[in-house]
């Protein structure tokens, strides 16, 4: 599975104090939420980091894993998100998912 984001961009993130006040499970997405694909730990367990990704960033390129085919126009709109809930296995050390909030 490829990460959402660079591990630099979520480690950024989870430095960022302004960023650390919106960390968290957010109810309104937890519906549609992945369990982790390897462990399966569900999204409840999983941590919610909300990631910001500068676009000046070298090497900053955000993108979404396909979820399926259905969903391949909705994908080449998130591949632009740079800002959002990210949802990270730390056992597995998977990005599971991501939930967009601003488009780049």
């Amino acid at each position: 599975m490829d990460p959402y984001f660079p591990w630099k961009v979520v480690e950024q993130s989870l430095r960022d104090p302004k960023l650390a006040q919106r960390h968290g499970l957010v109810e309104e997405y937890l519906i549609e939420a992945r369990s982790c694909p390897k462990c399966g730990a569900a999204a409840e367990q999983l941590r919610w980091i909300y990631v910001r990704e500068e676009l000046d960033l070298p090497g900053s390129v955000a993108h979404s894993p396909p979820r399926d085919g259905a969903e391949s126009s909705a994908l080449s709109a998130l591949s632009q998100c740079r800002e959002g809930y990210l949802l990270v296995c730390d056992n597995c050390h998977l990005q599971v998912d991501f939930f967009c909030e601003r488009r780049g």
